[in-house]
């Protein structure tokens, strides 16, 4: 397990560690409230299933350009301006909500989008700063010591946004339950400036600093880094294997989840939130078992085992009808889903040069 001391000794992972645990805590909050507002109180899982797949797509369409962007530009001030930006689009809902009363669909999708178009430079400057900050011996450790503060976010996070929606529900503040999500995403605005403070109180060394590479355009270093993917067998199968791993769960999950909490469990947007943070804990208790136990040589088995685990772990939601047995179902299988996102970030970054490892 990471020390406390070994923790505050490295001050720069220190300040990155608190910019991405409170990001996180917003972070938990969007996805849930997108979902919630894209379903406009219907049935129907089209608009939320739009929705939801308008706010990813930009991983697809960005993922190599700003993985680019990661390893030719200062990633801290790369990281600031993605929470800057991403506090802006958040503070707008509730002003056109303000002014008009109402909240076009168009907007909220858009909006969706382009967060998650920023959310993507943070994410690969993060996992391309963190060696740069750590020893090599101590990556999978600091991997799962990230990893668990940012799902003990999750969890901090969905269980404030359930309070705030209880809360303001209790206090009558919101004349419906979209008034009352907006507000929270209004917080979500807020928890990017904090972040963009700690990034700011980062002092980068030249160790830290983007290998540039003379002579190279953005776009060539897109497609380098895309040959770079294609020719590697490492590399190629870990995104092989995400790919299939997103399409055939994640996708499918965030929109059931809303389904399963409003028409099977006839639950309000709290019990989203509160389901949501079920599997929050259990992906925190798998967070520590790796914190305690990681080592680089066994991170190949652990993807393998955590996939296979992740899917199964589904599997019993056919029959659940109610709603404290998906609380307990949806725990164990959070429990295995950091066996994947911290085995598969690992072995990135233990393998693939720095000058690459952002893409």
């Amino acid at each position: 397990m990471l020390s406390f001391r070994r923790f505050t000794a490295n001050r720069p992972a220190a300040w990155l560690w608190l910019a991405q645990f409170v990001s996180v805590i917003g972070d938990s909050l969007f996805m849930p409230c997108l979902a919630w507002l894209a379903s406009g109180g219907g049935e129907g899982g089209l608009p939320v299933g739009f929705a939801v797949f308008v706010a990813t797509v930009p991983h697809l369409l960005f993922g190599p350009f700003a993985g680019t962007l990661a390893d030719r530009l200062d990633r801290r001030r790369l990281m600031i301006g993605s929470d800057l930006v991403r506090a802006g689009l958040l503070f707008l809902l509730p002003l056109v909500l303000l002014a008009t009363s109402s909240l076009p669909f168009w907007l909220l999708v858009g909006v969706a989008f382009l967060l998650t178009a920023c959310a993507a430079p943070f994410l690969a400057a993060r996992d391309a700063l963190l060696p740069a900050l750590v020893e090599d011996e101590e990556l999978p450790r600091w991997n799962a010591f990230i990893q668990t503060s940012a799902h003990l976010a999750l969890v901090v996070g969905l269980g404030l946004g359930a309070a705030l929606l209880t809360e303001l529900e209790r206090r009558g503040v919101g004349r419906t339950d979209t008034e009352r999500v907006v507000g929270v995403l209004a917080f979500d605005g807020l928890t990017f400036l904090v972040s963009a403070w700690a990034l700011a109180r980062i002092r980068i060394g030249t160790r830290a600093r983007p290998q540039r590479q003379d002579g190279t355009t953005a776009w060539s270093d897109v497609r380098l880094g895309l040959d770079y993917a294609r020719r590697d067998p490492l590399v190629r199968g870990l995104l092989v294997l995400t790919a299939l791993n997103n399409l055939a769960i994640m996708g499918p999950a965030i929109v059931g989840a809303v389904l399963l909490v409003r028409s099977v469990f006839e639950g309000g947007a709290g019990d989203l939130a509160l389901f949501e943070g079920a599997m929050a804990v259990g992906m925190l208790v798998g967070l520590l078992l790796l914190a305690r136990y990681a080592r680089r040589r066994w991170m190949g088995r652990t993807l393998l085992w955590g996939m296979v685990l992740d899917g199964l772990t589904y599997v019993p939601f056919f029959w659940i009808a109610d709603f404290r047995v998906g609380l307990l179902m949806i725990t164990l299988h959070g429990f295995f889903i950091p066996w994947i996102v911290v085995s598969r970030t690992s072995l990135v970054q233990t393998y693939v040069p720095d000058g690459k490892r952002g893409r």
